[in-house]
């Protein structure tokens, strides 16, 4: 794998340069062993501590919760501890998902579990998620509990979101509306709550935010059907991950989905494929079996769509048209993995 990071939009640069020293001020609180965990997931250092240029978290939340202040005409400054919260959420829920799916690379390197045993990483977690309400908790007045309130409903929804996926592996068939809107409570939830968040503690009423929340989870929803689309044929250099992820433990997403229910011929194959443990072998076959019954066009549709559909609320609000630029940046970026003018033919 490559140990290049990928070129990002430079709104999401200065997100993290906004956004570091607040994270390290945070994560420098925990015991040394839960510290070494959270840095190197955060890409600071490799797994004995020295420091590293290493591949991070995309910092697309706290991006968010910037441009939300920045929108309402304040400086980003009164967003940081939104900033920081959503991106120490962001941050935990992943640590947790790894271990929940077993996956071994994130970000071009071991997951954290791996390489530090699982009651580590469990506790780092939650680490993250309890110095994420300490920031926000240390904001005076309503805006924070407004926060601290906003921040909780992105949790309840990412849990209940995760929860149903995992029922819908149990091999029986799914719908695509539940399917879609578990995508939108994965991918959208947080990054709608941290425009909220944003908003709030610029001092402007949470419901200036509400149509760049439903702009945040139509990208949402489009950046987890992207998702699915590259855990089969994604350039792993891009994703950080290798391919065949979710084939390989025969999650139902969404171009799966998509294929067992086209009514194709090959949709019959591959449900019998997916009864059974896959090979190498048997993952290019499945991959191509989705491809030829239209899975992967149809996710590649929803992931347009919905992309298109966030883009237009935008042009629907009063924004400074720099932030309006940065908030096209952020949502693209969030889908497509590349900066406008990179993307891929």
């Amino acid at each position: 794998m490559s140990t290049t990071p990928p070129a990002v939009p430079g709104v999401i640069e200065r997100a993290r340069v906004f956004v570091r020293p607040a994270l390290a001020q945070a994560v420098a609180r925990f015991p040394s062993g839960l510290e070494r965990v959270a840095g190197y997931y955060f890409g600071w250092w490799d797994a004995d501590g020295t420091p590293v240029a290493g591949r991070g978290s995309r910092s697309l939340q706290a991006c968010m919760a910037m441009l939300a202040a920045e929108a309402t005409g304040a400086d980003a400054e009164v967003a940081l501890p939104g900033a920081v919260a959503v991106e120490l959420i962001h941050n935990f829920s992943l640590l947790h998902d790894d271990i929940i799916d077993g996956d071994d690379i994130r970000r071009d390197r071991p997951t954290a579990w791996v390489v530090y045993g699982t009651g580590s990483s469990v506790l780092s977690g939650d680490a993250l998620w309890a110095a994420a309400l300490d920031s926000l908790l240390a904001v005076e007045g309503p805006a924070g509990r407004l926060a601290v309130g906003e921040l909780n409903n992105a949790l309840t929804r990412m849990i209940h979101a995760v929860a149903r996926e995992a029922d819908f592996d149990s091999g029986a068939s799914v719908a695509i509306d539940d399917y879609l809107s578990v995508c939108e409570g994965k991918g959208g939830a947080l990054l709608g709550s941290a425009a909220v968040i944003g908003t709030v503690l610029a001092g402007a009423p949470a419901a200036q935010a509400e149509a760049l929340r439903e702009a945040a989870h139509k990208a949402g929803t489009a950046w987890q059907a992207a998702n699915d689309l590259e855990n089969i044929w994604g350039d792993t250099a891009l994703v950080g991950k290798p391919g065949f992820q979710d084939l390989r433990s025969r999650k139902r997403t969404l171009p799966v989905i998509a294929a067992l229910q086209s009514g194709h011929p090959a949709a019959e194959e591959l449900a019998c494929l997916l009864k059974g443990d896959l090979d190498d072998t048997d993952l290019v076959r499945a991959a191509h079996l989705i491809d030829a019954a239209g899975g992967r066009t149809y996710a590649q549709e929803v992931a347009r769509e919905h992309l298109a559909r966030a883009l237009n609320l935008l042009d629907t609000l009063a924004l400074p048209p720099a932030v309006h630029e940065d908030l096209i940046d952020l949502l693209d970026f969030a889908v497509t993995r590349r900066p406008r003018g990179m993307q891929a033919n």
